[in-house]
């Protein structure tokens, strides 16, 4: 009964995610086709940027559900290269900015001394940070600010990623890396409940560890340790 009821719920979650994207999709197509010649570009490129942000939602939801299954296998692997670190994670912000600056929010990226030439996997990097920094920017209320720290210590690296969002109750804890779990204060905020069990499977396949220091309403401080490889 308890597996019916998860594959239930799993598959009511999963219709209710791709169905506002495909919305948007239909919507955005239907419009182009049969309104084409009378938008002006600039209602084009909205309509086009909403196209694109919608497919991306869509191909990010299914890389999740892959992830998933693949941490489930154990066939998750660290394949290291060299990595100028720190353009690295200030590209990212920049990507990510574009979705934080329509909730008014700004990313503050802050190296804190020098950051040494090292190896590191680029794909799980983009994992942990990427879903860190698109949860902070998700729940946070708009107007807000985002810290990410990077720290350099003598055989690790340090990742701080703090927010002053919705925060997480002290009773979801013991659920915080289950995958499908999502909060009781999340409402109507959508989501698949897959970020942090994948970012806490990439931690660990980095040898690293991840610490989440919450408060409801006061905000959220995630950690990240991976070792200087």
């Amino acid at each position: 009964k308890e597996i019916n009821h998860f594959q239930s719920e799993l598959v009511s979650m999963f219709s209710h995610d791709f169905r506002s994207p495909l919305t948007t999709v239909l919507s955005c197509a239907e419009l182009l086709q049969n309104k084409g010649d009378r938008l002006n570009e600039e209602k084009k490129v909205y309509l086009f940027q909403m196209l694109r942000n919608a497919s991306k939602n869509m191909v990010q939801l299914l890389d999740e559900v892959l992830l998933v299954g693949q941490t489930d296998a154990d066939t998750f692997r660290c394949n290291l290269t060299p990595l100028n670190l720190e353009l690295f994670c200030f590209e990212l912000v920049e990507q990510l900015q574009f979705n934080a600056d329509k909730k008014q929010i700004q990313i503050v990226f802050n190296a804190q001394g020098k950051i040494k030439q090292s190896a590191w996997d680029e794909g799980l990097l983009r994992h942990i940070l990427g879903n860190l920094l698109a949860n902070a920017i998700k729940y946070s209320p708009n107007g807000k600010q985002i810290k990410f720290d990077l720290i350099p210590q003598s055989q690790v690296m340090v990742f701080r990623i703090q927010d002053w969002g919705i925060g997480i109750p002290e009773t979801y804890y013991q659920n915080l890396f289950q995958p499908f779990h999502r909060a009781s204060n999340v409402g109507r905020i959508p989501g698949t409940g897959l970020g942090l069990a994948i970012v806490k499977s990439c931690v660990e396949t980095h040898q690293g560890q991840i610490q989440i220091d919450s408060r409801v309403n006061e905000g959220t401080t995630v950690t990240v340790t991976l070792p200087l490889l």
